[in-house]
């Protein structure tokens, strides 16, 4: 049996405990570690796994020699630490976003140029079933040309409070910023954003995108955080064909209908954050023991989504501006 992946967590909430969990459930990996700016936090969920607590990733690094990390920290914390780990030639997967803004993605593009080392953004949906099967099916021609992307992602109030500071383009809105990017291979040339702020403070709450691509297709992308915190979340993908249609939602139930086949229904678990991040965390195992670069997900295609979203910030506070993006 080849030998256990040494792997440490940087950050000790809610999320990062799901890191923890699927870490300890494979076979090949040997947890060392947990890190957290509360280091009593730290210290609880590490007691729980038999592993030492820390208050930073440096310490962490330092101490137990990992040879790959989870960042799953507040965002304004990703950038730090994923160049700690870097600097130490020690992998890393990044929750999203993995900085919190181009110049950031950049910094770690640079750093990780200069590491044996790499990243592997956590972009959770390339690994759900449901939006797979759906890429699959845009990819392998069912609907024809895409015509048109259009998602929803709707939570709940709680947002503002667990996520001061980041605007929801950056936080929610990226997720389906990605899938774009992906499903369609393209990425935007224009872009025009709205946003509207609410309770408890000036933070924005609803974002609604509008994206001309650069392959002509058209993206309509919308959040919002003011759902009833007891209310399921609510998630959306539909891609437009010259020859039909694709409608994903979080049921989810993938439908099919297109002048190529008759109109079929796929069903799913519903993945997203629980088997979608198994699989997540598989494939960045197997990048470690290989030691290459994602496949899937890479700085690059993290970087395009940023540049994406802060031009959905841009528009959006300057009241529906259109900006161009050049390739």
């Amino acid at each position: 049996m080849a030998k256990p992946i040494r792997v440490g967590v940087v950050g000790a909430g809610n999320f990062g405990r799901r890191h923890v969990t699927a870490y300890e459930a494979r076979a090949d990996v040997v947890l060392v570690g947990i890190a957290d700016c509360d280091l009593e936090l730290a210290r609880s969920v590490a007691a729980r796994w038999g592993i030492p607590a820390f208050t930073d990733a440096a310490n962490l690094l330092d101490a137990c020699h990992p040879d790959a990390i989870s960042v799953v920290t507040p965002a304004q914390h990703h950038l730090k630490a994923t160049l700690a780990g870097l600097e130490r030639d020690c992998a890393v997967l990044s929750e999203k976003p993995v900085g919190m803004s181009v110049d950031e993605v950049e910094a770690l593009q640079e750093a990780e140029r200069a590491s044996s080392a790499f990243v592997v953004p956590a972009h959770i949906l390339r690994f759900a079933r449901p939006y797979v099967a759906a890429r699959d099916q845009v990819r392998s021609g069912a609907v024809g040309q895409v015509m048109a992307v259009a998602t929803r992602r709707d939570r709940g109030r709680g947002h503002a409070q667990l996520f001061p500071g980041v605007h929801p383009a950056l936080m929610t809105l990226i997720h389906d910023i990605d899938v774009a990017l992906w499903i369609t291979g393209a990425t935007a040339s224009r872009v025009t954003a709205w946003e509207r702020s609410g309770p408890p403070g000036d933070q924005p709450v609803i974002v609604w995108a509008q994206i001309e691509a650069s392959d002509g297709s058209l993206w309509s992308l919308r959040t919002n955080w003011l759902l009833p915190d007891d209310v399921f979340p609510i998630d959306a993908l539909e891609v437009v064909g010259a020859d039909g249609m694709i409608s994903l939602d979080l049921r989810p139930d993938l439908a099919i209908a297109t002048s190529r086949r008759r109109g079929e229904e796929q069903d799913f678990i519903s993945d997203v954050t629980v088997a979608a991040l198994e699989a997540e965390i598989a494939h960045f195992c197997d990048c470690v023991r290989k030691a290459e670069m994602s496949p899937i997900v890479t700085l690059a295609d993290a970087h395009e989504g940023i540049r994406i979203a802060e031009a959905i910030v841009a528009s959006a506070k300057a009241g529906g501006l259109a900006i161009s993006l050049q390739p």
